[in-house]
């Protein structure tokens, strides 16, 4: 779902057509049928407040307070051939060049939280990248969507996805107030509390942790997994004249 802002206001810039009681209203009939499910979200946009920001942290943390799924979040960027990079044109905002799409903040205080924040969140790390965070837990709740409709029973699935949620949970509290922290400190000028190298550390931590967890349940669950995936079994529902090949 390209829920994308939390704020009515972000909602409005990006054209959306839509409120946030709406998109709480669809998130909330996705939990309640079981469907799995995924979103996008802009934390900042040209209309960006400090109250904006805080809102849509707070939205985050709405959505997500159950741990279903993990934080993520973008800036987002002008692209061409949409209203908003006409008006940032019209009113001199617009920044850098079609690969590098940029704009000035009404309050350039915000431009110096996300550099801030940037500085203290590895943000390839943590939502970006093959070794992030929020991507690794995201597929780990695909995998387990998977498993529940498509294999046989597994033992400890219930005790796996209470487990996955905590840590779905500490993470994505971790990450929201992080960044809520960061934005006192542009806004209001508070001292920064947080460490990157401490952040980084924590980051690492939490990985380690689901990689822990995620690794033991498969493993043990090898066995009726790879039974499950028997090419006999499966070449048996093929339509007839074609054959199946499996690789390890």
């Amino acid at each position: 779902m390209g829920l994308e802002s939390g704020s009515e206001q972000g909602l409005e810039t990006l054209h959306k057509q839509i409120t946030v009681e709406q998109n709480l209203r669809a998130v909330s009939i996705l939990k309640s049928i079981g469907l799995m499910w995924e979103y996008g979200f802009m934390l900042l946009d040209p209309s960006s407040t400090f109250a904006s920001v805080r809102e849509n942290l707070n939205f985050l943390r709405t959505i997500l307070d159950d741990g279903c799924l993990p934080v993520t979040f973008c800036r987002m960027l002008p692209y061409d051939g949409t209203p908003i990079k006409d008006e940032l044109v019209r009113t001199g905002r617009l920044r850098g060049d079609v690969c590098n799409p940029d704009y000035d903040f009404l309050d350039p205080r915000l431009a110096d939280f996300y550099e801030g924040l940037t500085t203290v969140v590895n943000v390839r790390g943590w939502i970006h990248g093959l070794e992030a965070v929020t991507l690794q837990l995201a597929t780990a709740w695909h995998e387990v969507a998977v498993m529940e409709r498509l294999f046989p029973s597994l033992p400890g699935m219930d005790r796996y996805n209470k487990s996955l949620r905590n840590l779905t949970r500490k993470s994505n509290d971790l990450l929201l107030r992080i960044v809520e922290d960061i934005s006192y400190v542009f806004s209001d000028g508070k001292e920064n509390p947080w460490n990157p190298k401490e952040v980084e550390k924590l980051r690492k931590r939490i990985l380690k942790d689901f990689r822990a967890q995620r690794d033991a349940f498969v493993f043990r669950n090898e066995a009726i997994l790879l039974e499950a995936l028997d090419v006999d079994a499966i070449q048996a529902l093929a339509p007839e004249g074609t054959s199946v090949a499996l690789s390890a």
